[in-house]
């Protein structure tokens, strides 16, 4: 399977990488891990199942609301007290939980040290300056005059407590942040060293998703939130969560003097409360809705994710084990008509990152859909009338058949099934398909996240034992070179490796993530999806 590689980028990775990356180490904790990781990915499922399939008794619903309140669009609060409603509760409050609904609540609570923006360059937050002493030693200057909600000034010993509670805290997730660092030199209150076990060239994007809480927080259970940020945290009851304007706060004076967050799991429900003004901002608008949210004079707003939803084949199957035969199948899919069938928010993708990621390759090819020569190809290799397995989640109806009626047009015929959350899982674990359904998520704006995990030969969730020996240099350079230049070929080189040549998978698609918003707000959505409230203008 090796292909030939650029001589420089072999070279490099055969004097770095190999020597510099851990083996792939099975243990009770990353046992957990994998369990965590993979119900990230079922989340996902669920969100896109929600947002793509949406059944259309919405339109009933909304028209109901609509005829009984009139729906103006217009707010008698004159936008001083924001209030804002999510789809989904967090189940807590803990700061080292990375999943969506915990970072929505918390992100204008506690501030990171490093922070995205809107567009996933990183800018400075708590740290003011940075800069690598050697490969292995970053040194960070604390910006001054912040305090914690509660009075308390911010020093570097919280910053030392934070790392210690990413790394040991029974529910931390912030396990990039455990296997990066190997110490923390302490200089003096506003200026520290954080040695990396390797060269790391995505410490600042993991410190990002690090939020820092006061020293005293570094063990135990953190009951009401204290942080940095420019909104405190008052109470949480029911679906409603209130803050209120942080007056100490060291960057420009918040906007609101209140913030009410309020959780509708119920999509109906969630915006006949936003169309007769019961709030000013409705993260995640349902495509079923959006039309009739902009009749009602509403602004919309939409941005596409970081995520992409994509087939992963399983290269150890009977009958995909081939690059041959999964370019059968590849060129069987007709990936326009299945955007199609979803609607105005999905868009074609040709690799597992999306656009805006890190290591996106521009030069890579738009998938191509043959229907003649997948026939031809699937002759040829003896696929015709033989049967295959696609798992994905339930709810994914319609991509379901639109692959299995592709495939059909070709003579390979599919078994689909829908399966619950944990059979999902184990399915996956065990390889029981040949085909399976994934969504992925760049949380740290890099394509190393995919390869690393997934395409890796040593990687945590490559299930199905892919190996390219190439792919592997190439990965294992990207994770310790500090050059963003070599790093991006490096990326872009394994990308193109895994899509083109050895065709592991095909990329589907990514969606947008939808906002409406009242008259008075300038709102522009982040990638990330997160809704900062400073970022919020006043008309």
């Amino acid at each position: 399977m090796e292909q030939p590689v650029k001589q420089q980028v072999k070279q490099q990775a055969a004097q770095q990488a190999p020597q510099q990356v851990p083996e792939k180490k099975p243990s009770f904790l990353r046992k957990i891990f994998s369990y965590l990781f993979y119900t990230l990915f079922v989340l996902i499922f669920i969100w896109v199942a929600g947002q793509l399939f949406f059944q259309k008794e919405m339109d009933f619903a909304v028209r109901s609301v609509v005829d009984l309140f009139g729906g103006n669009g217009e707010t008698e609060n004159g936008i001083q007290n924001l209030r804002v409603i999510y789809p989904d509760e967090p189940v807590s409050l803990e700061p080292t939980l990375t999943d969506p609904s915990t970072r929505a609540r918390l992100v204008n609570i506690y501030e990171p040290l490093v922070q995205f923006d809107a567009f996933y360059n990183i800018r400075p937050a708590l740290a003011l300056s940075w800069g690598l002493i050697d490969d292995f030693t970053w040194e960070f200057e604390l910006r001054s005059d912040v305090v914690f909600h509660d009075g308390t000034e911010f020093d570097v010993e919280d910053v030392v407590a934070s790392v210690e509670r990413a790394r040991s805290h029974k529910t931390s997730e912030l396990f990039e942040i455990a296997d990066a660092i190997d110490e923390i030199e302490v200089l003096d209150d506003m200026t520290f060293r954080i040695k990396t076990v390797n060269p790391d060239p995505l410490l600042l994007q993991k410190l990002a998703l690090m939020m820092i809480v006061p020293s005293e927080n570094e063990d135990g259970e953190i009951e009401n939130p204290i942080g940095t940020g420019s909104y405190k945290f008052q109470s949480w009851e029911g679906g409603t969560m209130l803050y209120e304007r942080f007056d100490a706060y060291w960057g420009n004076r918040p906007k609101f003097d209140t913030v009410e967050l309020n959780t509708i799991v119920d999509k109906s429900e969630r915006v006949n409360a936003f169309l007769r003004g019961d709030a000013d901002l409705l993260a995640f608008v349902s495509y079923d809705a959006v039309s009739t949210v902009e009749e009602m004079g509403f602004e919309i707003a939409t941005i596409p994710t970081l995520e992409v939803q994509v087939l992963l084949f399983n290269v150890n199957s009977d009958y995909l084990n081939t690059i041959q035969s999964r370019e059968a199948v590849s060129l069987a899919v007709d990936q326009d008509a299945l955007v199609e069938k979803l609607g105005g928010y999905a868009r074609a993708i040709n690799q597992f990152v999306s656009n805006g990621v890190f290591g996106f390759d521009p030069n890579i090819s738009d998938h191509e859909f043959d229907r003649e020569k997948a026939e031809k190809l699937a002759e040829e290799l003896e696929l015709t009338e033989k049967t295959l397995q696609f798992h994905l989640l339930k709810g994914l109806d319609v991509l379901g058949e639109q692959i299995r009626e592709d495939l059909k047009e070709v003579g390979i015929y599919v078994i689909v099934s829908y399966l619950e959350v944990w059979d999902f899982i184990a399915s996956l674990e065990e390889g029981s398909a040949d085909i399976y359904f994934m969504g992925f998520k760049s949380e740290l704006g890099d394509a190393s996240e995919f390869l690393n995990s997934t395409v890796y030969s040593k990687g945590e969730f490559n299930d199905f034992d892919y190996e390219n020996p190439n792919v592997d240099y190439l990965i294992e350079l990207a994770m310790v070179e500090l050059d963003p230049a070599r790093r991006r070929d490096s990326l872009q080189e394994a990308m193109r490796i895994v899509v083109e040549e050895d065709v592991i998978g095909i990329p589907l698609f990514e969606y947008e993530t939808v906002f409406a918003f009242v008259e008075g707000l300038e709102f522009s959505p982040r990638i990330d999806g997160l809704i900062y409230f400073d970022e919020i203008n006043l008309n």
